[in-house]
Order: structure tokens, then sequence, then C-alpha cells
């Protein structure tokens, strides 16, 4: 798979505000996740997980999509950890953040755009199917 900057730049406007929006989410997590304990091994493993999915969401990647969003769900799950905790500033930002990037990734829109890329790279047999 060659990763090419076309299907970035042909991407509707909600979908790159999702995906902006998606890698800013993670990295305003994990720069907090750091801050707050210090544990560079976790910071790590979910660096490299948000820079391997990164690069398959900004390819126009469905699949991606779809755990992009999933992730975001538990990113929101997890503020509800951060505001039982005090950190309601935190919990917020979190909120705002993986919320608003659900909702432009899951725009139609955007879905539309991610399936048409999928169903392109889909090899076919040679029925035709």
């Amino acid at each position: 798979m060659q990763f090419k900057t076309e299907k970035f730049k042909n991407m509707p406007i909600t979908g790159k505000i999702g995906s902006t929006l998606w890698l800013v989410s993670w990295i305003w997590l994990i720069s907090v996740y750091y801050y707050l304990t210090q544990d560079t091994t976790w910071v790590a493993k979910l660096s490299i997980a948000v820079v391997l999915l990164g690069l398959f969401i900004f390819q126009a990647q469905n699949w991606a999509r779809l755990i992009a969003v999933l992730g975001n769900v538990m990113g929101i799950l997890l503020s509800g950890y951060f505001f039982i905790a005090g950190f309601v500033l935190i919990a917020t930002v979190n909120v705002m953040l993986f919320g608003g990037a659900i909702f432009y990734l899951m725009v139609p829109a955007t879905t539309q755009y991610f399936k048409i890329q999928n169903q392109l790279e889909t090899p076919k047999d040679k029925s035709g199917r």
C-alpha cells in the first residue's frame, strides 16, 4: 500500500475536520496522561498505535475510521475518570475533542467518502463481484 496525499486532499471538509480532531484529541489525551502519571511505557504504546491508525485514517480506510470512532468512545468514557478525580477541565476538553471527532467522522458526507474509497480499493474476482 502506498501512502499518498491525494486521498486526504480529496476528502470532504467534514472528513478533514474529523480526522484532524481525532489526531488532536489523542495527542491531548496522551499528553495529559503523561503529565499526570509520568508513565512512559503507556505513552509510547499509545503513540505508536495512534500513528499507525492515523496513517490509515488519512488514507481514507473505512475500517480505520470505525476503529477510531470506537477508540474515541473509550476516550469519552475515560473522561468520566478525570471528572471523578476532580479534573473537570480536562474531562470537559476530552469530551469536546473526542465528541467533535466522532461527530465529524460519522457525518454522512464523510461516511460516504470512506465507503466509496473502500469500494474502489476492494479487488473484484473474475465474475465481476
